[in-house]
């Protein structure tokens, strides 16, 4: 067995097709499901609106009944 010096590696790796690779990736997630995504997200801070101006309101009319009694 040839103990030399280690030869030096060239890379021969074919990356012409890297940039279709990546292009691909960009879309691995159908618009459809991103567009529900979306709609959810918007969904859910509406309704985190409502909640925090519900708890408000419950804090305030706690508040008004400890003053009535």
């Amino acid at each position: 067995r040839d103990e030399g010096p280690p030869r030096e590696i060239q890379d021969v790796r074919d990356n012409s097709k890297d940039g279709e690779y990546w292009e691909a990736l960009t879309r691995i997630i159908p618009q459809r499901k991103l567009k529900l995504w979306d709609a959810l997200g918007a969904a859910l801070l509406e309704y985190h609106k409502v909640l925090t101006r519900r708890s408000e309101l419950f804090s305030e009319a706690t508040a008004l009944q400890r003053q009535n009694s």
